[in-house]
């Protein structure tokens, strides 16, 4: 079994699915009897997370008898190539190492290790000298005195430490600023100058903040789970809301459409 392998794309069609085998009054118990499908790729498929199958071919053959049971066409969500790409990655990484390499690389962790230990050995032993040399000073000179040569060293080292009276901190514009709380599984996109920018999923207790500019268009596709703002007004997606649960706002450079 595969592990993420669910994203914005394979939710947005599997809830096209769940649509339609709703729009024709059949329980996924119904399909699964008449289609000969087990429910769990009926969830699988209509939830958009294809970690249950065993293989990509597995997953795609049950996408298209499921598709062609409710009479729709819909593109396989790409969520195998992401997951193919990175496997490749990681054993082209791991084919250019060289085996010859291992004792080397063992070697110089070694070596490390043992720098290190030296390192904390010097340490531990500059703050022992440094205890001790204040003892020693401690029984050479009177109380009086000792008291007056901290005063000095105090006032060097206030002379010595910079004071940064201003902090250098980056200053955040409130304006412009996007803000979401989810409550249920969401996944959202947003356009800026009609260009997609962002395409996320989101799950229960997420939130998320962007600034931007307008013109831009959000569209999110579970209009009853989410609650956002943008420079402190809420935006209602419910309203706007279509069958599908899908709710789209557009920014203008003037006004809220």
């Amino acid at each position: 079994m595969t592990e993420n392998l669910k994203s914005a794309s394979s939710a947005k069609i599997g809830k096209v699915f769940k649509v339609a085998r709703k729009e024709l009054g059949l329980s996924k118990v119904e399909v699964s009897n008449a289609a000969f499908m087990n429910i769990r790729y009926i969830n699988a498929i209509e939830s958009g997370d294809y970690s249950i199958f065993p293989s990509e071919g597995f997953a795609k053959a049950y996408f298209i008898k499921y598709q062609d049971f409710l009479s729709i066409e819909c593109e396989f969500p790409p969520i195998y190539e992401n997951n193919n790409r990175q496997d490749e990655i990681i054993k082209k990484s791991i084919a250019k190492i060289n085996p010859s390499f291992i004792p080397i690389i063992r070697a110089g962790f070694i070596v490390f290790m043992i720098v290190l230990s030296v390192f904390i050995i010097n340490v531990s032993f500059s703050t022992e000298t440094k205890s001790n040399d204040l003892s020693l000073a401690k029984e050479a000179f009177p109380n009086n005195e000792l008291n007056k040569i901290d005063e000095v060293v105090n006032f060097n080292n206030s002379i010595e430490t910079p004071v940064n009276l201003i902090e250098d901190k980056p200053i955040i514009n409130s304006s412009n600023k996007l803000i979401f709380s989810f409550f249920d599984e969401c996944w959202i996109e947003i356009y800026s100058y009609d260009e997609l920018i962002i395409n996320k999923l989101f799950k229960y207790g997420d939130s998320f903040e962007v600034e931007i500019e307008r013109p831009f268009k959000i569209v999110v596709g579970n209009a009853e789970a989410i609650e956002a703002s943008y420079n402190g007004n809420n935006i209602d997606f419910i309203t706007n809301a279509n069958r599908l649960n899908v709710g789209t706002i557009t920014f203008n450079n003037e006004q809220l459409d």
